[in-house]
């Protein structure tokens, strides 16, 4: 079992999230929602990318071996890919850009079927949608081109 870079910020992620939600939960009810809705998913990811990075030692290893060759590309593409994100936004908003870039996403850079793209997409719009504007009543940005064809 090693001890990397990986592990360390993970830890470190780790750290920052529960001290949050210590915070959180000296907080007034109404001022501890937004933090707790941060913290809890934040710290529960840490602890499953943990478990994931102590327990994938040997499936790491023989991965980076193999995507080694290909690092130029795989940069490319993810240069691509924050553009098209940066796009989706700033042109279509949160709600209608954010959820279309996932399920492109999805479909074109993960090679899931439609399906399982869509079913992402779906829930990336009830996500931001039901709890952002619905819940909170947050308004989230609705982007260039729907601000110019809505008026």
């Amino acid at each position: 079992m090693t001890f990397d870079g990986r592990k360390a910020t993970t830890l470190i992620m780790l750290l920052l999230f529960v001290g949050g939600l210590v915070i959180a939960l000296g907080l007034p009810r109404d001022a501890a929602l937004m933090p707790l809705l941060v913290t809890i998913p934040g710290t529960l990811l840490c602890l499953a990318q943990l478990v994931h990075d102590f327990r994938g030692d040997a499936e790491a290893k023989q991965r980076q071996e193999t995507d080694d060759s290909d690092d130029g590309k795989s940069e490319t593409e993810m240069f691509a890919w924050l553009l098209l994100f940066t796009g989706a936004l700033l042109g279509f908003g949160f709600i209608v850009g954010g959820p279309l870039i996932v399920i492109l996403f999805i479909r074109a850079s993960s090679g899931e079927s439609w399906g399982r793209a869509l079913f992402a997409g779906a829930g990336t719009f009830c996500v931001l949608y039901g709890v952002f504007s619905w819940l909170l009543e947050i308004s989230l940005y609705k982007g260039f081109v729907l601000n110019w064809l809505l008026g």
